[in-house]
């Protein structure tokens, strides 16, 4: 028998196997590396604009999550891909991922490297692609600024939200907002337009229902809806999209070379132009979230635990 013990975030695991790097090959040989590119044709000639908008959404957000559990893989098991993917929940890789932005991070690895960052895995990842050049040195550079400011984007809370929304019940509605300010001449009594500021505005974007817990009290289940509104560029997704995927298959390549497979058989992909990495946010709305809703305040609900609700439940029942 075979082992391996590894860690997921920070909770330790061990697998039991026959043929342990024969299963890990089998599992990086089976990864469609092509997939996005795929998602990402199909829906940018799509005819039905607003449809396409959701699912290039959908893709990217599902690319950030394949991405990152590729790293944290690549970072902690790479030896055991398949276990630590399967072990890692979204918390753990949101936490994750976070922690390797930390300047004092303590993540387990199994890379040879003095500090997990950005900076060290790229250089991991891109250490076989034409090494000991300025080509090898910069690719590397871009791609870690790139899952740097990714991070940023997979863990934000409105992204979380809507990428959850997307897919759970697709509780969203498709479209983006438009944001003008003006000054009142009159309280209660909107400016004329042709006073008005233009904020923000953009055609694409999501609109959802974020549940929060409202109350205090240990073990509290008060709950309240808060209206969410989200406005993007469907360039900048496209973009992104595109750079997702190549990290995908140059992570994957990196896996594969980790695992005894010769640099000569595997891919690494970038953008020719260096300044195709800037690209995706030169693309802004202006205003990329919104939220007015009703003003509830605590003192306007009851907080309820459980067991007041289960009694509540049961009398309901009875009557």
């Amino acid at each position: 028998m075979q082992k391996s013990i590894f860690v997921v975030n920070q909770e330790p695991y061990c697998i039991w196997e026959v043929d342990l790097p024969g299963r890990n090959i089998e599992f990086l040989d089976r990864i469609d590396t092509e997939y996005f590119d795929y998602l990402l044709k199909v829906h940018a000639e799509a005819k039905d604009e607003k449809r396409a908008s959701i699912a290039l959404r959908t893709a990217l957000h599902h690319a950030m999550e394949t991405m990152f559990s590729l790293l944290g893989a690549y970072i902690q098991a790479p030896d055991c891909v398949y276990a630590w993917i399967a072990k890692c929940s979204n918390k753990d890789l949101r936490e994750l991922v976070e922690e390797v932005g930390s300047s004092r991070n303590d993540l387990f690895t199994k890379l040879n490297i003095d500090r997990v960052s950005w900076g060290s895995v790229a250089d991991s990842v891109f250490s076989f692609y034409l090494p000991e050049t300025e080509k090898n040195r910069k690719t590397s550079q871009l791609f870690a600024s790139l899952w740097n400011r990714l991070a940023h984007e997979y863990t934000n809370n409105n992204h979380v939200d809507e990428y959850n929304s997307i897919k759970h019940g697709f509780r969203i509605h498709s479209g983006g907002f438009a944001l003008a300010v003006g000054q009142e001449h009159e309280y209660g009594v909107s400016p004329p337009s042709e006073e008005m500021k233009l904020v923000g505005k953009s055609k694409f974007g999501t609109t959802f229902f974020r549940i929060e817990s409202i109350g205090v009290g240990k073990g509290n289940r008060s709950l309240r809806s808060r209206r969410i509104s989200l406005n993007w560029k469907i360039e900048k997704t496209i973009f992104l999209l595109k750079l997702v995927s190549m990290s995908v298959t140059n992570i994957t390549s990196a896996l594969k070379i980790a695992n005894g497979v010769q640099p000569g058989k595997c891919k690494f992909l970038r953008p020719k132009e260096d300044s195709d990495f800037e690209k995706p946010w030169s693309y802004s709305p202006g205003v990329t979230s919104f939220n007015m809703d009703f003003d509830i305040s605590e003192d306007q609900i009851s907080s309820v635990t459980k067991s007041d609700l289960l009694k509540i439940i049961t009398h309901e029942k009875k009557s």
